[in-house]
């Protein structure tokens, strides 16, 4: 990746790399810093197979640092900032993290500002530190079955034939000017950015950590983006508000890739109806370094049946469907899907038996020593050659678009002194997904108490909603847990606490009427954290749409995120902040005026022959 980058910085220094809101680099400035950073990194004792973790938030600090890590031969561990403390305790040890980049101190590793690597009249020299294919290039933690998340490592080979791969695959051309959407702590971060600087396109940093939809769209319209690369279930709630409140989609978009989750077509379908813009469904895992197939959707078709088809393997990727045996299965035949090629990781960062475990040999490949990624997704091979997914061979599942492996949440259920016993699994809710749902054999224990407890380990994805305290685990004649004699709680278990007859103010009582909607809970109380009774952040782009409809003005994301409770919410939207609601409520309605009336003129021209 360093020789490719500096490649493309040769041959357009002065156009822009990375813009956020600070600011943005140039080329030739990204490339400066990152080698400023890097000596500094060279003279630390960074170099190849030793990894660097990256703590910091989206922007050109996080594309700096990764790039100046990769220029030091080293590999770097993205750390989101909102990761738990023991979490991120844990990440650091497992992999062997002497050096860390970012803000604060502690935790045994040495700490690297990122202005310690740009000091006045420092040195931009490249450390010219020879990086080879089989190198190690990141490392990424995922949900692991075991309890503990485990450590995939990423090769600079893996990682070159992704960037070009998803380059050639999107079209990417030095035009284009491509979202960073995803958290510092997701592989996508890595194709939002590395075949972006590859094609010397712009990389355009989004504002905030999950705008709605409506603030992304005013993002995208100002800073004329070509290509975004967005989560399943965002997609699903994009296409929801446009729905509710239909509008042109930025006109400069020319793709939207989605992946993370699995796909309906009842999305594509619904996006069909506001745009023509085509999708991309992009389908893979951590251990086949990002994106291993690709589906691309264009014209007006929509495909037959209720899930998007995740496609055709990626230039440098091969895919089989085998049956326990290794064998292939016949065409529209369920199997299990095998992956190999370049796109494979080197394997878990020191644990070959679970390496060995998923990585097996190849019985198909040509050269000696190959291997494929049982991927446990089980899949069939449709008749025009693209493949589908139809489920999981394991209990792993996808939360909003993260892995989570339930045995690693119910472990750490364990871990709370009052429980003895613990299972977790997934129920689908009609307008929120799946969600998590923690069966506890425990003596007397709030959820609350329970939810703080994971929420010092766990992601946020990976905390349950609901909690279910039974005087046993209920099992089958062969002792296996009876998913069928366990209750399924309704959305509203996961309330914290019992109602209080407390008095509202009448903005108060709005609020927690969306909130109530919305989170499907019978009783919302004045100091109750949206984000501990079930809510998360996708589930905020209902709130907000929701709300600034009652409220007759326009509420922020952000908003939201800072202002958890409806007692807080409240008083901030009492501030006045922003224009009276008057002014917003007749501006809301006139953009709504405007997009159903620009809407309605280009469907009038497609249905006439008119194209885009």
């Amino acid at each position: 990746m360093p020789q490719l980058f500096e490649e493309r910085v040769r041959a357009s220094p002065d156009a822009v790399a990375v813009v956020d809101r600070d600011g943005c680099l140039t080329y030739a400035g990204l490339d400066a810093a990152a080698d400023r950073l890097a000596g500094v990194l060279v003279a630390r004792g960074a170099g190849a197979e030793s990894v660097v973790a990256v703590n910091l938030p989206r922007g050109r600090g996080l594309v700096t640092a990764v790039l100046a890590v990769l220029k030091s031969g080293a590999a770097y561990l993205p750390l989101d900032p909102a990761l738990p403390a023991e979490r991120r305790r844990y990440q650091l040890e497992a992999a062997g993290v002497t050096l860390r980049i970012g803000p604060g101190g502690g935790e045994g590793v040495e700490v690297v500002d990122l202005p310690a690597g740009e000091p006045a009249g420092g040195s931009a020299r490249n450390p010219a530190v020879a990086v080879i294919p089989g190198d190690l290039a990141y490392v990424i933690f995922t949900s692991g079955s075991t309890g503990r998340p485990k450590p995939v490592a990423v090769t600079h080979g893996s990682l070159a034939n992704h960037a070009v791969a998803v380059g050639a695959a999107f079209e990417l051309t030095a035009a284009d000017r491509v979202l960073q959407f995803a958290g510092p702590g997701f592989d996508v971060f890595g194709e939002e950015v590395f075949p972006t600087l590859l094609a010397g396109a712009r990389v355009v940093v989004a504002p905030d950590a999950v705008p709605s939809p409506a603030e992304l769209e005013e993002y995208l319209r100002r800073e004329r983006v070509t290509v975004a690369n967005l989560p399943t279930p965002y997609w699903d709630q994009w296409v929801r508000d446009l729905d509710a409140e239909p509008r042109e989609v930025p006109e400069a978009l020319r793709l939207l890739v989605v992946g993370s989750d699995t796909g309906h077509t009842r999305t594509l379908a619904g996006w069909r109806g506001h745009t023509p813009v085509p999708v991309v469904n992009a389908y893979g895992l951590t251990e086949t370094t990002i994106t291993a197939t690709l589906q691309a959707f264009t014209g007006d078709s929509v495909p037959e049946g209720e899930t998007l088809p995740i496609g055709r393997p990626l230039a440098g990727a091969r895919a089989y469907v085998l049956d326990a045996d290794l064998e292939p299965v016949a065409a529209g035949a369920r199997g299990e899907l095998y992956l190999g090629g370049a796109v494979l990781a080197r394997g878990y960062l020191g644990l070959p038996g679970l390496t060995a475990d998923r990585f097996v040999p190849d019985p198909f490949g040509e050269a000696p020593g190959g291997r494929l990624y049982r991927t446990g997704d089980l899949v069939v091979l449709r008749a025009d050659g693209a493949l589908a997914f139809v489920g999981r061979a394991d209990d792993q599942l996808k939360i909003r678009g993260q892995r989570v492996e339930p045995a690693e949440v119910g472990a750490a259920l364990c871990t709370h002194p009052a429980v003895r016993q613990a299972h977790v699994r997934a129920v689908d809710d009609e307008a929120d997904g799946k969600r998590l749902v923690a069966y506890v054999v425990a003596a007397e224990v709030e959820s609350s108490q329970l939810r703080a407890h994971l929420a010092m380990s766990l992601p946020a994805a990976m905390v349950p909603s609901s909690y279910v305290v039974l005087d046993e685990l209920p099992l089958t004649a062969n002792g296996k847990i009876d998913h069928r004699a366990l209750p399924v709680p309704t959305a509203g278990d996961a309330a914290s606490g019992a109602p209080r007859a407390v008095a509202l103010t009448g903005l108060e009582k709005q609020i927690a009427a969306v909130w109530r909607e919305v989170l499907g809970v019978g009783h919302v109380g004045p100091d109750d954290s949206f984000f501990e009774i079930g809510g998360h952040s996708l589930l905020l782009v209902q709130v907000q749409r929701k709300l600034s409809g009652a409220l007759g003005r326009r509420v922020p994301g952000v908003a939201l995120f800072a202002h958890p409770t409806v007692r807080k919410l409240a008083a901030h939207l009492r501030d006045g902040s922003g224009p009276a609601d008057g002014a917003l409520g007749d501006e809301r309605a006139d953009q709504r005026r405007s997009g159903n009336s620009r809407l309605q003129r280009r469907r009038a021209r497609q249905s006439a022959g008119g194209a885009r």
